[in-house]
Formats: structure tokens, sequence, C-alpha cells
């Protein structure tokens, strides 16, 4: 468990969403835990590594070791890390996944043309709420998005977690568009837990009551909201696909940092690889 000092380094120094506690609990169901810079979370015998430093620069001999040493002490039957690198051999990945994160720098942030006029033209036809409830409506826009996009089994587990991690984060609030029939049009969710950054964490737009330009409005409000709490960083979490990754493009942003996922089994190969580096 993280001791009270180390929430506070972690809180401070957050740059990507797999460092906001409140988060990785609510959607894992881990404990947390702290060491040498780097988090990691427990869940029976799974261990969840995140090999970003919160203060050092990533060096891959350091984190690598940090791993192992974390491994060495609990001794897990699964390994899930991400990382700026593969850590260990990429044969030994029973699973892998690579993309990046985009960050937008609010320092130099300015709307372009087409931005503000699909702002304004979405503004006409929706009111943005501040705030952390999570309504029945957002709950069934939820199971609607789920829905319509065919989540794989991990990703719908983790859009239906939206409502505990709302509610167990008190630096996470949600903006939601309602038209003038009071029908939820969309939402997005926001993390401004860490002392530089914003997250982007959700965005979620109904079909059936559609209004153009409203994922536009939303994010406008996050980032208006981020400056106001002297934020110096958006980050836009990863590309995904084609058509995130031209939103997060679209708003300024650019890539940030790699993002490597691995997931393996401590197994005989992966002991002998150990005896050699301890």
């Amino acid at each position: 468990m993280l001791s009270y000092e180390e929430k506070i380094i972690v809180s401070k120094y957050a740059y990507i969403p797999e460092h906001l506690i409140n988060y990785v609990v609510a959607v894992s169901g881990a404990e947390p835990f702290f060491h040498e810079d780097c988090i990691y979370f427990v869940k029976n015998s799974h261990l969840i590594f995140i090999g970003y430093p919160l203060k050092k620069a990533f060096s891959f001999e350091g984190v690598k070791k940090i791993l192992f040493t974390v491994i060495d002490k609990l001794k897990p039957k699964t390994v899930a890390f991400i990382a700026p690198e593969i850590l260990i051999s990429e044969k030994e990945c029973l699973k892998k996944n690579s993309d990046f994160y985009y960050i937008l720098e609010l320092s130099t942030f300015a709307l372009t043309s087409k931005l503000r006029n699909s702002i304004k033209r979405a503004s006409k036809e929706v009111e943005i709420l501040y705030s952390k409830d999570i309504t029945k409506q957002h709950i069934t826009l939820i199971e609607e998005v789920i829905q319509a996009h065919r989540f794989d089994e991990y990703t719908e587990h983790i859009y239906r977690k939206i409502p505990e991690y709302v509610n167990s984060s008190s630096k996470t609030f949600v903006f939601s568009a309602i038209n003038s029939k009071g029908q939820l049009v969309g939402f997005d969710v926001a993390d401004y837990e860490s002392e530089n950054f914003c997250f982007y964490m959700f965005n979620l737009i109904s079909k059936s009551t559609y209004i153009p330009g409203v994922s536009d409005l939303l994010f406008y409000e996050i980032v208006k909201e981020a400056k106001k709490q002297k934020k110096q960083f958006v980050n836009m979490g990863l590309g995904i696909n084609e058509g995130v990754t031209f939103f997060k493009k679209k708003w300024g942003s650019r890539k940030f940092l790699d993002y490597n996922f691995c997931l393996f089994e401590r197994g005989i190969k992966f002991l002998n690889a150990l005896r050699r580096i301890f």
C-alpha cells in the first residue's frame, strides 16, 4: 500500500493516465505500491508494473532492474507492464501492443478557425455541465457506446468502471453536453490530479442525439478548466486508431511518449534471465 508521502509524490508528478492511482485501482481492483520511483499494482498473483518513472528520466536498464526486483520479491504468476520500451525479450510476451501518448501544450495552445466554428455551432444547441455526477443517463450512454463499438471484453470492463472511477477521485470531473430537451448528447471525463497535467480520460457521444461539434465543445471546456487550474499540459491519451489520432492532432497535440505493453508469465526462461541479472 502507498504511504501518505508516496501518494503526494504520485499526485504531484503523474504524467500518464496509468500514474493515476484511483483510475487504475477502479479498473483493476489491484493494490498500489511504490518502489524506486515506479508504481506497480498487485492483485492475487498478478503484477501490473508502470515502467514510467515519476521523477527521473526513463532508463532501460534502470527500469528493467526495478521490474525484476519487484518480481523477485513478489513472485507473481503473471506480469503485465507498460513502458517506453519492451523490457524483456518480445518472444516472451503472450500479448503485446504499441502506441504513442499524445500531449497538448497549453502555453502555446490557440484555437484554429475550424475549431472555433465547430465549438460555436455546438454551443448553440447544448449546455455544458461541469460536475462529479454520474446519472442514469450517463450509464445508459456508456452501454450505448459499448454496444455501438463492439469493444473487446477488457475495454467493455474499463468503460463500465467509469462511474466507480469518477466517484473514487476528488479531482476527476464529468463534462456533460445537454440538449434543449434535457437529453445527454455526450460526456467527457477529465482528471486534474497531477500538478502539471490534466488527463483527457474518456469521450462518449450518443448517436441517437448526435450534434456536430459536440466533442470539440466538450474538450474545449476541459482545456479551459485546465488553464484555469494552471496546468501546463493535457495528456490526451493514446492514439488508438486513425479517427482518435485525427481528433488529437486537430487540436494541436503531438506525440509525447512511446507506449509498449507486454503480458507474460514468470516461467523457466524468465527465471533464468532473472538469475543472470542478480
